[in-house]
């Protein structure tokens, strides 16, 4: 169980770490939905070029490949509430890279995440 855990760390650091330069690379190229067609293709192609956006992808793909990983070796209905972790990551890192405010609310609702994680992780 420990190597189990241990392999979900490091997959969730890898997920919500690719979460947070995804977010990054893709606030430097501005808003999609905003976007008029003309200005559109333009836009994908700054994204397809922004180093913040190419690491996070690269780190989305590692965290799956560990995902399949653990998929392998443990109860989906104990690997993927323990993926619940990554959401610790992102909220430091979006608060530190992105300058993300983050609530005494929000923190409240990432211990009960937490809390839960740990239940399952324990059954």
């Amino acid at each position: 169980m420990l190597k189990t855990f241990t392999l979900v760390l490091v997959a969730t650091i890898l997920g919500g770490t690719g979460h947070v330069l995804l977010a990054k690379g893709m606030r430097s190229v501005g808003d999609l939905t905003e976007a008029g067609g003309d200005r559109v293709v333009a836009m994908i192609g700054r994204a397809i070029g922004s180093p913040w956006l190419l690491i996070g992808v690269a780190l989305q793909a590692a965290f799956f490949l560990m995902y399949l990983t653990l998929l392998s070796r443990a109860d989906v209905s104990l690997v993927l509430p323990m993926t619940a972790i990554d959401y610790v990551t992102v909220v430091v890192l979006a608060g530190v890279l992105l300058g993300e405010p983050v609530t005494a609310a929000r923190w409240a609702g990432i211990a009960l995440i937490v809390g839960g994680v740990f239940l399952v992780s324990r059954s």
